[in-house]
């Protein structure tokens, strides 16, 4: 049972944004706004977590969609 899921450069490209907008806003809320190693360390760290906990829900909802639409 192989499903594959076409993630387009869209897809892409808007998870990376979205992931550094809200690694912004996580390392603001951590650390004051300056720019300084620290905070681009934290920047990128909530990041990643933010494009983690988003690509694989978003996957699953799209996977879930299109089998909607297909049957």
């Amino acid at each position: 049972m192989e499903e594959e899921v076409p993630v387009t450069r869209r897809d892409l490209g808007l998870l990376v944004v979205i992931s550094l907008l809200g690694g912004v806003v996580i390392a603001s809320a951590l650390l004051p706004v300056e720019l300084s190693p620290q905070f681009l360390n934290a920047v990128l760290v909530g990041a990643m977590l933010v494009s983690f906990f988003m690509f694989i829900p978003v996957m699953g909802i799209r996977m879930f969609l299109e089998d909607r639409t297909d049957d």
